[in-house]
């Protein structure tokens, strides 16, 4: 959704508005656009439906809405949905007699092969719907719930105003080799891991910074903390994706910045910010926190 390099000098922490800036209506109108997106992802795109998250080990694993399920599911989903299997990193389902439900769509009889890779494996019943996926080495039952009660207290996203000065120039620093980086996760002990082919270098505030950065499909993903944090934004960080870096040079716009999806739901892992990615200046655009003091 979401994420053609302008070149503009760096300003100071202290972001000044934008109507002393100059700033001209068709980037203010793009940022806008690009927000009203990205809430339009977190209504859609099922950050706010993920109800619950458990680790599966080597036993087989019950799913239901009765409280000593393995994987709890929310009511009006059945007591009794199924059983999960393990057989190192294969996975079988069979539902509970009298039960029904599909796999992908299918209605399904009896056990049957459960994929863990993205869009596959999808157990549905109802609104419910159960899909296994691996983080590193572990396995997690992720269950969602298309009509969560988090989707109508969802209130939308309190954003800093829109300044180009945070819309910076940045060197790109490239490694040697690749980093494959095993990164932690929130919640739970896991690590993922994550492709790093280099860094960032930009100055802002009169200060020389610089970001390690990781590939996600067609950008660069950068995690940061600065000084807002726990006051202004969100505690654990923020996150901005960039384009990959032409003739050595990228645009890093803070104006994206965005709280991780964990910040929503405590269902949701998201990567931790590397201890080198801390800023030392505030960086007072992008996304706010409701939750911060």
């Amino acid at each position: 959704m979401r994420f053609a390099a302008c070149l503009l000098l760096a300003l100071s922490a202290v972001a000044l508005p934008a109507a002393t800036l100059g700033a001209d209506d068709a980037y203010v109108a793009q940022i806008g656009k690009w927000r009203q997106d990205f809430e339009t992802d977190i209504r859609t795109g099922d950050w706010l439906t993920l109800v619950n998250r458990v680790e599966l080990g080597r036993r087989p694993a019950t799913l239901g809405s009765e409280a000593k399920s393995t994987v709890v599911l929310p009511p009006p989903a059945p007591k009794r949905l199924g059983i999960i299997t393990r057989e190192g990193p294969s996975f079988r389902f069979t539902p509970a007699s009298g039960i029904e439900c599909s796999v992908d769509g299918a209605p399904v009889q009896g056990a049957v092969n459960l994929s863990t890779q993205r869009g596959t494996g999808r157990i549905q019943v109802g609104t419910v719907r159960v899909v296994v996926r691996s983080i590193g080495d572990e396995f997690f039952a992720l269950v969602s719930d298309s009509e969560s009660p988090e989707i109508a207290k969802f209130s939308g996203v309190t954003w800093f105003e829109i300044d180009p000065g945070w819309r910076v120039t940045a060197r790109f620093v490239p490694y040697q080799q690749a980093q494959s980086v095993r990164v932690p996760m929130t919640h739970v002990s896991a690590k993922t891991v994550m492709s790093s082919t280099g860094d960032v270098v930009f100055d802002l505030a009169g200060q020389r910074l610089r970001l390690k950065t990781f590939i996600d499909e067609e950008n660069l993903f950068i995690m940061f903390t600065d000084a807002t944090n726990g006051r202004e934004t969100y505690g654990g960080g923020r996150f901005i994706e960039a384009p990959l870096p032409k003739d050595g040079v990228t645009t890093l716009d803070f104006n994206k910045a965005f709280n991780p999806y964990c910040s929503l739901n405590r269902n949701i892992m998201c990567p931790l910010v590397p201890v080198q990615n801390r800023l030392p200046v505030p960086v007072v655009a992008g996304e706010k926190y409701a939750g911060a003091t």
